[in-house]
């Protein structure tokens, strides 16, 4: 499996730093890939160096920037001898990740954004908590919107999951947030890294994968800023990320025998799915949506009045809109 992940590597691509010795295997590999982030790439760098734990290497994977982030890898590679640069043309998170993966040598593999900051004790926490828990494939924790740590924290998307399960509907699925987890290396190549087709998913996607080799878990633990502004991905691509979410619960489930939900049924759901996401991030949005999800959730044709599936989906409309009554009144 590490041949296929190597063959990802663009003929092109330069790799500079490969010369340390395996006898100092590093424990942890923290891979960054990077597409144009100039503007914060040297304290994303600079906050993986002063980590109080020292055992790691940095992955560094440029994906054909046009900016100067591979001119300030270089130069904060000239100072940090752990740092691996990969360069090559712009391919995509998904290939960048897994060129990075291919050349990672850690036990662990510590993900990590080119514009977030990680705290001081965040691979040091992580690390310690893989190696109480080996049960445990991935180790999330939390975020703030605050580099202080005085901002919101910021909540995975289904932190009380840690196994996914596919035979209910709506699946639960374990995941956590991308750019804090720490994994296991051996699962990881296992499952052959990531994959293409689920357009700004490729993590949820690699979750469900993972659902055989362990736990994800979600300690209450702070170990990032995380950047949120216009150009991210989560905001800008909303809907197609939640439609490819759902697509990869569809393929696992019919990779395990398990009926999929008729269309009827996947409509309603992909729309709860979005309105969650817009109650968090675009309440304009969400208040457009209001009628609609009330539909579904007073949906009184036969066909949804004996559906367990649909039964279930409708607590899950009822909890959100519980939930945005409750926000929206305490907005007042």
């Amino acid at each position: 499996m590490i041949g296929s992940l190597a063959a990802t590597l663009n003929s092109a691509a330069i790799v500079q730093g490969l010369t340390i010795s395996p006898s100092t295997r590093p424990r942890v590999s923290v891979l960054m890939p990077c597409y144009n982030c100039e503007k914060y790439l040297e304290e994303a760098l600079q906050s993986i160096a002063d980590q109080t734990f020292a055992s790691f290497e940095i992955v560094f994977v440029n994906d054909g920037s046009t900016d100067s982030s591979l001119a300030i890898a270089r130069r904060f590679a000239g100072t940090d001898t752990r740092m691996i640069i990969i360069d090559q043309a712009n391919g995509g998170i998904v290939t960048a990740l897994n060129a990075g993966l291919a050349v990672c040598r850690g036990e662990y593999v510590a993900r990590m954004d080119a514009d977030d900051v990680s705290f001081p004790d965040r691979l040091g926490y992580q690390v310690d908590y893989m190696d109480s828990n080996p049960g445990c494939v991935i180790v999330g924790g939390l975020a703030v919107n605050n580099p202080t740590m005085a901002g919101a924290t910021i909540k995975t998307r289904s932190r009380s999951h840690r196994r996914t399960n596919l035979r209910l509907f709506p699946p639960k699925v374990a995941s956590a947030l991308h750019p804090l987890i720490m994994i296991r290396r051996r699962a990881l190549v296992a499952i052959g890294g990531y994959r293409a087709g689920f357009a700004h998913a490729e993590d949820y996607d690699l979750y469900i994968r993972l659902r055989a080799h362990g736990t994800i878990d979600n300690p209450r633990k702070h170990v990032l800023f995380y950047r949120r502004h216009e150009a991210a991905i989560s905001i800008r691509f909303l809907e197609i990320q939640e439609q490819a979410a759902a697509a990869a619960e569809y393929d696992a489930m019919r990779g395990d025998g398990i009926a999929l939900p008729p269309e009827w049924l996947c409509q309603p759901y992909l729309r709860l799915r979005i309105w969650r996401r817009y109650q968090d991030g675009a309440p304009d949005k969400a208040r457009a949506m209001r009628a609609t999800m009330l539909g579904d959730l007073l949906n009184l044709h036969p066909r949804t009045l004996i559906c367990r599936r649909y039964f279930r989906l409708r607590l899950l409309i009822l909890a959100a809109t519980l939930r945005w009554a409750t926000r929206r009144s305490s907005c007042r």
